[in-house]
């Protein structure tokens, strides 16, 4: 979900918005909330602080499977209605409804695991289980009361499926991104947190460093290298398991979000960053 290349590695990949390759998306998009101005963002003049790190939207990987995914529900009826016509009717429409759940659940859980520092829990991906499940009930229950709780069964599919479609809209609203900085790892220490947080390393390491809960997600630490660079990133894991920009206009916790960066503890001034990594604006 990370741009290729170091140029791209920042903002993002122009084809991702429609722009040409030569050309550099630039530092703030719409609806983004630009980095608290104690915290630094790296310029030509001045190469340290935070910056964020836009992830590949999340329509480029789900849309096209999921657009197909109700034309397979929606066919795995008629087998059942009109009999007679294919070799296995029930066969064939059990085919053809798995194949519109693979369709919404596969891209789905494939788009948010190749985010970075996204959840990999398959129960809370922005499906309706619960229905979906109600639904497997009934169908298996007409086998043995009545054939009516299949009907009753599909419209409970239908509802599950429905349902599905609205949570990941609700996913879509805010793009996915990330802030990070980077940072001498030996400087790391976690026990300077504010209470609030969770420690998961004392010390600075590749993988999660620490959490805090934000509303219905967490904001997470995280700690990688690139160019033989030590970073920490800061993400707003949402309630979905997705990585969401946490400095977003319509994010329901962006403002309290900033005052948690605006902590000491987030002051990473003391390392510069790679050249190769940042676009200036001067370069445009």
């Amino acid at each position: 979900m990370e741009a290729h290349g170091d140029r791209n590695w920042l903002r993002g990949d122009p084809s991702w918005w429609g722009l040409g390759s030569k050309q550099n998306p630039p530092l703030i998009r719409n609806s983004e909330i630009y980095i608290p101005s104690s915290l630094g963002t790296p310029s030509s003049e001045h190469r340290f602080g935070w910056a964020r790190q836009r992830m590949r939207p999340l329509a480029w990987p789900i849309l096209k499977p999921v657009a197909w995914s109700p034309f397979f529900l929606l066919s795995s009826i008629f087998p059942l209605i009109f009999t007679g016509n294919t070799p296995d009717d029930q066969f064939v429409s059990g085919a053809l409804f798995i194949i519109s759940w693979i369709l919404l659940i596969v891209p789905v859980s494939n788009a948010r695991n190749a985010q970075p520092t996204s959840s990999d829990n398959l129960l809370i991906l922005p499906i309706d289980w619960v229905l979906l499940s109600v639904g497997c009930l009934l169908f298996l229950s007409h086998i043995y009361y009545s054939p009516l709780l299949g009907w009753v069964a599909y419209a409970v599919f239908w509802t599950a499926f429905l349902r599905s479609i609205k949570m990941i809209s609700e996913v879509f609203s805010i793009p996915p991104a990330r802030i990070i900085a980077p940072l001498e790892r030996s400087t790391w220490d976690s026990r300077y947190l504010p209470e609030r947080w969770e420690v998961h390393s004392q010390s600075w390491k590749r993988g999660k460093i620490s959490s805090t809960s934000i509303g219905e997600g967490k904001l997470v630490l995280y700690g990688f290298t690139r160019e033989n660079t030590d970073f920490i990133s800061i993400s707003y894991i949402c309630k979905f398991g997705f990585v969401q920009d946490c400095l977003f206009d319509s994010h329901p916790h962006s403002y309290e979000i900033i005052k948690v960066l605006r902590e000491p503890d987030f002051d990473f001034s003391q390392v510069e960053w790679p050249m190769e990594l940042i676009v200036f604006d001067e370069e445009e």
